[in-house]
């Protein structure tokens, strides 16, 4: 049964500067976009998300349905830090996210993560927990925030993402590994779409 009260925020407001096109929109062997084939993973095991994307995105260029929730992120130029600072601070003052234990940072371009992974990390989820997956001692993605996280999130000033925050509270870090590559093959350029 798909997870209720976890969130996924869907990272999808970065420059695909390194991709050199817009790599949300680049198809796969499926015949799939990138960025749906993520939320078709994502919406296997989680009832909920939202998509990331900037101001200037038409969602339904993105191949987005109209029902798919976003969230517009207007200091996505400077850095995907911004972007879930952006995102977080959405959240906190939504007051239909009151329900959530936490919230899965979902990289856009992550589109396979295995189901058995995503039930292993929801299942240790708590509201007090970071968890994050490892793969061949790597950390990877989704990392999911507690709720008492949140505040800290929705204030982050760097282009880097997260990582400051799991460095403050490295105590309160639960790393999972897992035999899953997916949890760190994001697609940077155009021949990691075929890598898996």
């Amino acid at each position: 049964m798909p997870c209720s009260d976890v969130i996924v925020i869907v990272m999808a407001a970065g420059q695909s500067s390194r991709f050199g096109s817009d790599k949300r929109v680049a198809k796969l062997s499926s015949g799939e976009t990138l960025l749906n084939t993520t939320l078709l993973t994502i919406q296997k095991h989680f009832l909920h998300s939202c998509v990331v994307i900037k101001p200037e995105d038409n969602a339904q260029s993105l191949g987005l349905s109209l029902m798919t929730p976003t969230i517009i992120s207007p200091h996505s130029y400077l850095g995907l830090g911004f972007s879930i600072s952006d995102a977080f601070t959405h959240l906190i003052q939504d007051k239909d996210m009151h329900h959530y234990r936490a919230a899965a940072i979902w990289l856009g371009d992550l589109p396979w993560v295995s189901l058995k992974t995503c039930s292993l990390l929801t299942k240790l989820a708590s509201p007090e927990s970071i968890i994050q997956p490892l793969h061949q001692g790597k950390p990877g993605h989704p990392v999911i925030f507690g709720r008492k996280f949140w505040c800290e999130l929705a204030h982050l000033d760097n282009e880097k993402g997260a990582n400051s925050v799991i460095k403050k509270y490295s105590n309160r870090i639960v790393n999972v590994t897992t035999s899953d590559p997916g949890v760190c093959s994001d697609v940077d350029y155009p021949d990691d779409l075929i890598k898996l």
